[in-house]
């Protein structure tokens, strides 16, 4: 069993297993974070808000150490895949790091929110968190659909009959 612990830590300290830890915690992060914020202002309970506020903050946030692996970790990619695949993990790698300012900004909206707390003028920015946290949740989606594309390509763009 121990042996077992020390090649999980050792794996979870490998850039190339845990951006895959990390890849899907904006999506999952963000859609269970808007869901709960939604829920707690409409029945009205600050500490569930400011919850739910954290969890929209970390999701986002994660996007930093999240690109960061994933860099280190190409390299390596590289080499366990067929050439052929090189131009899309390429490709894929470029659109995340593309697209990482959009999950900072967020993560600064909802840190501002959180920081806004009870404050009249925070309900235009609570409200802001929620329509950006909602669009980027379907962004966040359509990455990992884009990334699925990549590594797992079982999964092919949906081609309608006709």
């Amino acid at each position: 069993m121990w042996t077992e612990l020390t090649t999980l830590w050792t794996s979870v300290r490998d850039p190339e297993y845990a951006h895959l830890l990390l890849e899907s915690l904006p999506l999952y992060g963000l859609g269970f974070g808007v869901t709960f914020l939604i829920v707690a202002m409409v029945t009205g309970e600050k500490r569930s808000r400011l919850l739910a506020l954290a969890v929209i903050f970390a999701s986002c946030a994660s996007v930093w150490p999240y690109v960061d692996l994933r860099e280190k970790a190409t390299p390596r990619i590289f080499a366990t895949r067929d050439a052929g695949y090189h131009a899309l993990i390429t490709e894929q790698t470029a659109r995340r790091q593309d697209t990482a300012w959009v999950f900072y900004l967020m993560a600064v909206v909802s840190g501002m929110a959180i920081l806004g707390g009870h404050k009249e003028k925070a309900r235009s920015l609570m409200m802001l968190t929620v329509l950006g946290a909602a669009a980027l949740f379907w962004f966040s989606i359509w990455l990992h659909k884009k990334e699925c594309e990549v590594y797992h390509r079982n999964i092919i763009r949906y081609v309608p009959p006709g």
